[in-house]
């Protein structure tokens, strides 16, 4: 998958589960999408900033601060303000979609899920990153 610059696309992956990391970057990788990866919210953060990929996929529960910071603290950045985010978490119930996607989420994706669900999602929600650019 390229993005509007026919370059791969890059996905931010920010989860301290080192395992579903590296389940997201293999089924990323068969659809052709890069991957650079985070372990903690903070260094999660920095990441994005540094390496502007073209869509965060961020776990709400971590060790520092929670993904519901690193998406406020994201969209007040004017450097990352834009770039879509979707919330990839084992929390399902109705408050944490609703909290996600009102501080500015583009999608929220609970686990366990499907890789072809995953990849459903990051389309859609590139198509509407696109769609209003």
């Amino acid at each position: 998958m390229d993005n509007n610059e026919g370059m791969p696309l890059r996905a931010a992956v920010i989860d301290d589960d080192r395992d579903m990391v590296k389940v997201i970057r293999v089924m990323l990788k068969v659809k052709g999408i890069q991957t650079v990866e985070a372990f903690s919210g903070l260094s999660g953060y920095a990441l994005v900033k540094r390496e502007q990929p073209d869509i965060v996929l961020l776990d709400i529960m971590m060790p520092d601060i929670d993904g519901f910071e690193v998406l406020r603290k994201l969209r007040l950045d004017k450097e990352t303000e834009r770039i879509p985010i979707i919330f990839v978490s084992a929390r399902a119930g109705r408050e944490h979609v609703e909290r996600g996607l009102s501080l500015g989420a583009q999608g929220y994706m609970t686990k366990p899920f499907k890789p072809d669900d995953l990849i459903a999602k990051i389309v859609d929600v590139l198509d509407l990153a696109g769609d209003s650019a």
